[in-house]
């Protein structure tokens, strides 16, 4: 049975000097981690809130590596949600095939994705607030720290505490 362990909701930085935000999160997309056999990270992109009904397109579907879980979902999002172009191009670079709506990583990259990409990621991801919830055994709790390379983004990290 697949369970989803990590969600990450993504939305345009409003900081807390713009008017009528309240701290909150206007989500354009949803990234779920789905794990079993396999993980998986969805990408669902949207309008949240603001279409009635709301609207969630397609899901794009990346199999993350095992030793940087979070960062390639903030890959995805870049590649295929934000599609900044800086870190489209160094993506290319390393995978070539032209659609990357379902891409496993793990496969492609069996010594982890290559360090210029998700270098560029950190560098030119900028201007999104993210939310990151982590479930304790979430595979995506193996690299949160990492996240603090990412200065561009307003980021928020919310955990669950282990039951004792």
């Amino acid at each position: 049975m697949r369970e989803t362990t990590s969600e990450i909701w993504i939305g345009p930085d409003q900081s807390s000097d713009w008017i009528g935000t309240q701290g909150g999160i206007n989500a354009t997309h949803l990234l779920l981690l789905r794990e079993n056999s396999q993980p998986a990270w969805m990408l669902l992109p949207g309008n949240l809130y603001d279409a009635k009904p709301l609207t969630i397109g397609p899901a794009k579907v990346w199999v993350p590596t095992p030793k940087t879980p979070i960062q390639d979902a903030l890959l995805l999002f870049a590649v295929l949600g934000a599609k900044v172009p800086e870190v489209c191009a160094v993506m290319n670079e390393f995978e070539k095939s032209r659609s990357k709506v379902r891409l496993n990583l793990a496969q492609k990259f069996p010594r982890g994705v290559p360090k210029q990409v998700h270098s560029a990621c950190q560098r030119h991801l900028k201007g999104w607030h993210v939310l990151v919830s982590v479930g304790d055994y979430s595979l995506a709790a193996r690299d949160l720290s990492a996240l603090s390379a990412y200065g561009g983004l307003n980021l928020e990290i919310r955990t669950t505490k282990k039951k004792s």
